[in-house]
């Protein structure tokens, strides 16, 4: 039922996009040359929505993320229209996850063996807030992520698709099976020339923030009595957006300019300012996010120290800006 429902669904939105008012029209920073409808976004959610409402074994958990998730659509949608600041958009966001925990209960009590072995780092009552900063991280970082076609969508797509198959069959796993179903039709639209899609916000903040939820449910489990991850495990399957997101923040900041400013200084503008097309910066960047998840799911399942992979994230983190840093000088030197 995804696969069609979607394909029509987008069909029809993008007929009707203009009036509504939802296109993204070029400017200096945007990388197509012509209007493209942004209704990929509120597609995905109604069908993911009607999915989950179909289905018989739903967890609570699973049903408030939905209610959430609508608040977080809307805002994106405004923005989308609108152009919000980025005060109304973090608003709405942690509102939303403040939503999730107190109607399901889920949040991030502990980081696990994080810094030191032995050593069960648990939040306490910095709980709630460092499950808001970070789910809003997450949101943030596939929300930045979104200047190439396929990039965000596929960023999301690869570590759900990693999260539903390595946990037990449940409601929610089967439900993320379908919502990667109704994305894959939206990628087909979203690189095609004659049919082209965007996300939208309200695309990208709502795989950013059930990105985000995902990681947290499926890592605050006893290891083993069901846990499919480690903590630690949740940053290398958002490794690579997470790397893009704080380099690009901190080379705002040193530059005098507001971290949520957009630029070109993405690691895609990267390949592209070097000559790459658009599907090959985006088989690059997806080709090392790939690596990054498979070297968390290695440390996984070879149960090695918590803390081992904390602080080998932490010196690939290192690695990540010094080479773009050196990139980025090397290019405008060549320029």
């Amino acid at each position: 039922m995804a696969l069609p429902v979607t394909a029509v669904l987008l069909i029809l939105m993008r007929q009707i996009a203009s009036q509504l008012k939802l296109m993204d029209v070029p400017e200096q920073r945007k990388i197509h040359s012509h209007p493209i409808p942004l209704v990929g976004g509120i597609v995905l959610f109604i069908v993911s929505a009607i999915i989950l409402l179909q289905l018989d074994d739903v967890d609570l958990f699973s049903k408030v993320l939905l209610i959430s998730t609508s608040f977080v659509v809307l805002v994106g949608l405004l923005d989308d229209v609108f152009q919000l600041s980025a005060f109304w958009r973090f608003l709405v966001q942690i509102l939303a996850c403040l939503g999730v925990i107190y109607f399901s209960g889920v949040k991030l009590n502990t980081f696990g063996e994080l810094l030191y072995p032995g050593w069960d780092l648990q939040l306490g009552y910095l709980a709630i807030p460092i499950t808001v900063f970070g789910v809003v991280g997450v949101i943030n970082a596939l929300n930045m992520s979104d200047g190439i076609d396929g990039l965000a969508a596929l960023s999301f797509f690869i570590p759900t698709l990693t999260l539903a198959m390595i946990s037990e069959v449940s409601g929610l796993s089967v439900w993320l099976l379908y919502v990667l179903i109704a994305l894959l039709v939206f990628v087909f639209f979203n690189l095609s020339e004659k049919y082209k899609i965007f996300l939208g916000d309200s695309g990208s903040l709502f795989l950013g923030f059930v990105l985000g939820w995902l990681l947290v449910v499926y890592s605050q489990l006893n290891f083993y009595q069901g846990q499919s991850i480690y903590p630690v495990t949740a940053l290398y399957l958002v490794g690579m957006p997470i790397y893009d997101t704080i380099y690009v923040m901190l080379k705002r900041i040193s530059s005098g300019k507001s971290p949520f400013k957009p630029d070109k200084t993405h690691l895609h503008h990267l390949f592209i300012s070097k000559g790459y097309s658009q599907s090959q910066a985006l088989l690059f960047i997806l080709l090392l996010q790939i690596m990054m998840i498979a070297i968390g799911l290695l440390f996984l399942r070879f149960r090695v120290a918590e803390y081992i992979q904390f602080y080998t994230f932490i010196l690939m983190s290192v690695v990540y800006y010094k080479t773009m840093s050196y990139q980025w000088v090397k290019r405008n030197i060549e320029l």
